[in-house]
């Protein structure tokens, strides 16, 4: 048995990455790391019982060249008997549309066809063929870049389930292993091109390094990878049990940390707490740099309410009087019909509005302390009942209260959370707001000793998880 095979088998064994009968998408591109994965993975299979399933993507980059690596791996799938999956992408349109480099949109669009092949097949884990020399790369680039301990700790050898049976092997081991077995590999003429930055740090930066300062530069890159994963994995431990301790709420669209809480772990553990976050609301790895979790401490920290960062993607962050609140997305505007009789479920949650019309001797009483629930004049509105978003400015006249007051206002005299008050919807009418749902009604739709027919206006509420 080969040396490589031998190292393989040891280090699957030892890290877990693969269980008996499991189904492996393998990530096939046609060069030497790849088809490597895929051999060694086949002589795995006989002992492990695994259910190998190659997949492509061609990225449209590299004209014919991307084409002939399609055709070679096609081909590889038959000659080894193996089911495929192929697609295609345009990746410079889709780079152009968000303005990235081809590299990071090339990477985004792969992790997407891979992550929807893993839904689609029910495959338990997609293998990747970086190796050792890959990591050594990506760590030094991250140094440069000025990352933290997490960037610094380079790629996980599992991360969800996305396995990288090879980090182990130097890019020699693999040459020398296919050199031994004569495998056939397609070679992409952009790993020559020094316009990309991963190939200046493969072929000038860390040549340069290792000829005038230390022959074993990729040992030690290595070496301080591991110890900064150590470090980073007990981080992002004591990170997770201080979210828990700091969170106040966590919905579909938002989550909410108490400030001072927050504010009394180590400056270090606000930062992971911050990115765990950031994580989670689904923020772009790209935007997820030592820059942008400064800015954000920065802004915690000087807590001034209505203070916000936003994100390309429309993520945003917000100081409220006591909390920091993360959102998803920007709360959706909206506007649409209702009538009597109706339910309706209000857009970003899970609550819903009934509206009943009903004579006054049918209502026991008209007047409730519950201020989910209320009785309007029915005959007091004109036009068209409509359910929106409340709007900067809006006026209304509060039950008990003198003259116009801004909704706005009204709310913030309440002391509902900034975060809480987008939520919040009007049902109105021709004549303004009837209702600033949940809160208050407008004094011109009051019950009168007169008024015959009443419209009850109920909020019910449901929970978000």
């Amino acid at each position: 048995m080969n040396d490589l095979q031998i190292k393989f088998r040891k280090f699957i064994k030892q890290n877990e990455l693969i269980r008996c009968g499991d189904h492996i998408l393998v990530a096939v591109s046609g060069g030497v790391d790849s088809v490597a994965l895929l051999s060694l993975l086949l002589q795995l299979g006989d002992s492990y019982r695994l259910k190998l399933q190659i997949v492509h993507l061609n990225h449209g980059l590299r004209a014919t060249e991307a084409d002939r690596d399609q055709h070679y791996v096609e081909k590889l799938a038959q000659l080894w008997r193996l089911p495929i999956i192929c697609e295609r992408v345009n990746t410079p349109a889709f780079c152009d549309e968000i303005g990235i480099s081809e590299e990071e949109g090339a990477r985004i669009l792969r992790y997407k066809f891979y992550e929807e092949l893993l839904q689609r097949t029910g495959a338990e884990a997609v293998a990747l063929g970086h190796h050792a020399d890959d990591q050594v790369e990506t760590i030094v680039d991250h140094f440069i870049r000025g990352s933290g301990l997490k960037g610094l700790s380079g790629m996980e050898l599992r991360r969800g389930k996305f396995i990288r049976p090879l980090l182990f092997a130097t890019r020699e081991e693999i040459e020398t292993y296919v050199r031994d077995f004569s495998l056939d590999y397609q070679i992409d003429s952009t790993n020559l091109s020094l316009k990309y930055r991963r190939n200046q740090i493969r072929s000038q930066f860390i040549p340069y390094v290792k000829h005038n300062f230390n022959p074993g530069f990729s040992k030690v890159v290595l070496r301080t990878g591991r110890i900064m994963s150590e470090a980073d994995q007990y981080l992002r431990h004591q990170a997770a049990a201080a979210f828990e301790q700091c969170l106040i709420i966590s919905k579909k669209d938002k989550i909410t940390l108490e400030i001072n809480s927050f504010l009394s772990y180590f400056t270090v553990i606000q930062k992971y707490v911050i990115y765990h976050v950031l994580e989670k609301i689904g923020v772009h790895s790209t935007e997820l740099n030592t820059a942008t979790l400064d800015r954000i401490l920065e802004l915690i920290r000087r807590k001034k309410p209505g203070k916000k960062i936003r994100f390309k993607s429309g993520r945003q962050v917000l100081i409220d009087r006591d909390a920091v609140v993360f959102f998803c997305r920007q709360p959706a505007e909206f506007m649409f019909d209702v009538e009597p009789g109706g339910t309706y479920y209000l857009p970003g949650s899970s609550n819903q509005l009934t509206i009943d019309k009903l004579k006054t001797s049918d209502v026991s009483s008209l007047f409730t302390e519950d201020s989910k629930v209320e009785y309007v004049d029915f005959d007091q509105v004109q036009g068209q009942l409509k359910l929106r978003n409340w709007r900067p400015g809006e006026r209304f006249y509060p039950l008990n209260m003198k003259g116009k007051k801004k909704v706005a206002d009204f709310l913030t005299d309440l002391k509902v959370p900034l975060h809480e008050r987008t939520e919040i919807p009007v049902l109105i009418c021709e004549r303004g707001i009837v209702w600033v749902v949940g809160y208050r009604i407008d004094d011109r739709f009051k019950i009168e000793k007169h008024t015959e027919n009443v419209l009850r206006l109920k909020l019910i509420e449901g929970t978000v998880e």
